[in-house]
């Protein structure tokens, strides 16, 4: 069975997302090595993980669909190759019911507005009603490193706010960085929805 044969979590015009399947491994390792220039500058280094390794799918495999995390692969509709990754993690239900967006496009598909659409998408999947196969959350959230241009830009155009600022937030390379805090609620997107 192809990778085309899978059916996707959410289909858009140009990219779909879907979760990763074992056969999936080669590909997204070899587009994570090939995309390490440009992603290790953002990213968090996991303790004893090599975030661009042979190893790296493992985690994607073990946390794709679980009640914490939610991974989806981004799929470039025309050609069925692997363009990115996006994940939903932390996710806390209950009177919070938020959780938090990581995302990484690999080293040749930017500049072509997948990630505008993967995460916007995404952000419609999350906030749908569980009764209408989404997550039914609430909120979501996103931190990013400030110098980020790119980040930032997304995160606007798909309807987030910044909420403030986190100093030495996260390690990045082994240095705590400050990071911005962006944030979207399900009703934000029913307000975008119907203006």
């Amino acid at each position: 069975m192809s990778k085309q044969d899978f059916k996707c979590a959410v289909v858009g015009e140009r990219v779909s997302l879907r979760f990763p399947v074992e056969s999936d491994r080669d590909e997204f390792v070899a587009l994570r090595q090939a995309s390490r220039e440009h992603l290790e500058k953002w990213e968090p280094i996991l303790p004893n993980a090599d975030p661009f390794g042979a190893g790296c799918f493992d985690r994607e495999i073990d946390n794709h669909d679980t009640e914490r995390e939610q991974r989806w692969v981004i799929i470039e509709n025309t050609t069925g190759k692997i363009a990115g990754r996006i994940a939903l993690g932390n996710i806390e239900r209950g009177p919070f019911n938020n959780g938090r967006f990581g995302y990484w496009l690999g080293a040749g598909f930017e500049g072509k507005g997948y990630m505008s659409e993967a995460l916007s998408l995404a952000v419609g999947h999350v906030f749908a009603t569980r009764d209408d196969g989404g997550l039914g959350l609430h909120r979501v959230c996103a931190n990013i490193v400030p110098s980020n241009e790119r980040s930032r830009a997304l995160l606007e155009r798909v309807g987030f706010v910044k909420e403030g600022y986190s100093e030495k937030y996260l390690q990045i390379r082994g240095v705590y960085e400050d990071h911005e805090r962006w944030a979207m609620t399900g009703e934000r997107v029913s307000r975008i929805a119907t203006a």
